[in-house]
């Protein structure tokens, strides 16, 4: 995959490009992962639709270590996602494109195809990455009970004690 890509010739060409991208070679993603072994599966085929539109086709599939956010335990995720782009140049065009794609502003002549890549991986990450309440290493009806005792539990009671004692 190079890291410059001239869209329009991709297009013209019908460019297909496949492979392995390692995780830790991008840099948004890496922050939100607990380990960034392993590689990301792509397919990324630039080509024309039926209305002569210039589009790109993707799919990327990458197996993502994450915290879960209850127990803070390491969390394996599947991302597969798949991405459906029309490559535009201004605003007018993105307006005027059928809802099956998505916009890709090419203002430039190049385009990072491994950013295109990234994106789809941060899209596919959940908001709160969490095992299954079963799976999970903390007790969460327990969790539940332990804060609401907390909450029964007065600082001030002691207070009111002495209180009521003069």
């Amino acid at each position: 995959l190079p890291d410059l890509l001239d869209a329009w010739r991709a297009v013209d060409s019908r460019s297909v490009f496949a492979g392995r991208l390692p995780l830790s070679s991008l840099p948004r993603l890496r922050p939100l992962l607990l380990d960034s072994a392993g590689d990301v599966a792509f397919r990324l085929a630039f080509s024309r639709d039926d209305e002569q539109r210039a589009v790109l086709y993707g799919e990327v599939t990458a197996n993502l270590s994450l915290r879960c956010q209850r127990c803070l335990t390491a969390l394996d995720y599947r991302v597969e996602g798949k991405m459906a782009l029309a490559l535009v140049t201004g605003l007018d065009e993105e307006r005027l494109l059928p809802e099956r794609y998505d916009p890709l502003l090419v203002s430039e002549r190049l385009i990072r195809p491994g950013d295109l890549i990234e994106d789809e991986l941060l899209l596919g990450l959940p908001q709160i990455p969490m095992h299954a309440a079963d799976a999970c290493g903390v007790n969460v009806g327990q969790a539940a009970e332990d804060q609401e005792r907390a909450q029964k539990a007065n600082p001030f009671a002691v207070l009111a004690e002495l209180k009521g004692k003069q």
